[in-house]
């Protein structure tokens, strides 16, 4: 999206520069962890109910409202992008995300008490638009709190073992998601889910990690468009976060398609639904789990884009054969591949921005994303209601496959631009 009036200053990226991290004991770091990947546990087992129970209580109402569900949680996290950065730079980051997260619950009890109902759609955009605020700081403080915790030599790992955790909860989530929303209903779903956010807040609350961001730390001047300008001056992030984003906006009519195809035109139940939808995080724990292990700036390029092409085909296979087994194949393919997808960008990020700016960037970054996911939202709605569910998923993963074979392109054709500054 154009940011208009806005200049961007070419910035050299380099690593580590900035507030040194406070002076933990290492029995410290591992309890601090160890919280918030049980809280994150926890509270992607709610998102993943949550989900479920506003896709299935939206589905009759059409793609159109399914489009504005995901559209009214994304949304924020476009639009307050640049501000969201700043502080996160500015702001003590503990704080900040028991706030984020604690918003987040209000929401989803907001959604449940008062949006699932006859009539109730637009309570549920609205709650869903506070959840995105919340989200649109919670993600970023994250990232940039995790090398805090895990110490900047084991920050990868870290991100990679984030990512394994949020999988396995989610899979946990989805297994009985259909399960309780066929026992019970989608009201009592999303106030679990309402619940499981605070179950993530208590444990942020005895976190003892802290980041302070320094004001002064970077030449930066404290501008909110710094993380824009910082991906576009370094070749990596350029490549990583447009092809990535391009990528998305192609391919999350997926989120769309999958719910008309498997109850649709599959005919599948809502319980076969969450089962094979647990199959995507079920494969990120191993995806997860595998990036969090990959050493070098080169090699989390070439791996970003060679996940980029297996979502792709992901989507492929899933679309081949009208059969739930097609998209439970298909699934483990993309879900091992989007969730290596996160952790080779956000160790790339982390890898070459300064902490200073680590809040700005992720920001950018995750803005960047969630505009492709928006504006694929709003031409997916359209391309399924178009063309129907099947085809619009296989339309989606033949360009995906494209674009991850373009990044690879681009990434063989020279150093970045930070390198030929440094050199």
């Amino acid at each position: 999206m154009g940011r208009a009036g806005a200049r961007w200053q070419a910035a050299v990226v380099t690593a580590d520069r900035g507030a040194a991290a406070p002076a933990l004991a290492p029995a410290t770091r591992r309890r601090d962890l160890g919280l918030l990947l049980a809280g994150t546990a926890v509270s992607t087992v709610g998102g993943s109910l949550a989900l479920l129970a506003v896709m299935v209580h939206l589905e009759p109402s059409g793609p159109g409202w399914i489009a504005a569900a995901w559209a009214g949680e994304l949304l924020p996290v476009v639009l307050l992008a640049p501000v969201v950065g700043r502080v996160v730079d500015r702001v003590r980051n503990r704080e900040l995300l028991l706030g984020a997260i604690t918003l987040q619950a209000l929401a989803l009890t907001i959604c449940g008490l008062l949006g699932v109902r006859a009539g109730g759609e637009v309570v549920i955009i609205g709650s869903l638009v506070l959840l995105g605020v919340g989200t649109a700081v919670a993600n970023p403080v994250i990232a940039a709190l995790l090398p805090r915790v895990s110490g900047e030599e084991h920050a990868t790992r870290a991100y990679g073992w984030f990512s394994m955790i949020s999988q396995a909860g989610f899979l946990a989530g989805f297994a009985v998601a259909g399960v309780l929303v066929d026992a019970t209903s989608e009201r009592t779903a999303l106030l679990i889910a309402g619940g499981a956010s605070l179950a993530m807040a208590a444990a942020v609350a005895f976190i003892r990690t802290q980041r302070v961001p320094e004001p002064d730390a970077d030449r930066s001047g404290g501008s909110m468009w710094l993380g824009f300008a910082r991906i576009r001056a370094d070749g990596f992030l350029l490549v990583g976060v447009t092809g990535l984003g391009v990528a998305t906006l192609i391919a999350v009519l997926v989120n769309i398609a999958d719910v008309f195809y498997v109850l649709d035109e599959i005919g599948a139940s809502a319980t076969a639904y969450g089962l094979v939808t647990a199959l995507w995080p079920a494969a990120g724990v191993v995806g997860g789990w595998y990036a969090g292990r990959l050493v070098g700036d080169r090699l989390l390029a070439r791996w970003l884009a060679w996940t980029t092409v297996a979502v792709g085909v992901a989507l492929l296979v899933a679309s081949s054969v009208v059969s739930i087994v097609a998209v439970g194949v298909g699934w483990l393919i993309g879900g091992a591949a989007n969730t290596a997808q996160r952790v080779c960008l956000n160790a790339l990020v982390r890898s070459r921005t300064d902490d200073a700016a680590r809040g700005r960037v992720f920001s950018a970054v995750s803005g960047v994303l969630q505009a492709g996911n928006l504006v694929g939202l709003v031409t997916g709605a359209t391309f399924v209601a178009l063309i129907g569910a099947r085809a619009s998923m296989a339309w989606a993963g033949a360009a995906t496959v494209v674009v991850g074979l373009l990044m690879l392109a681009a990434r063989a054709g020279g150093p970045s631009p930070a390198e030929v500054r440094e050199a």
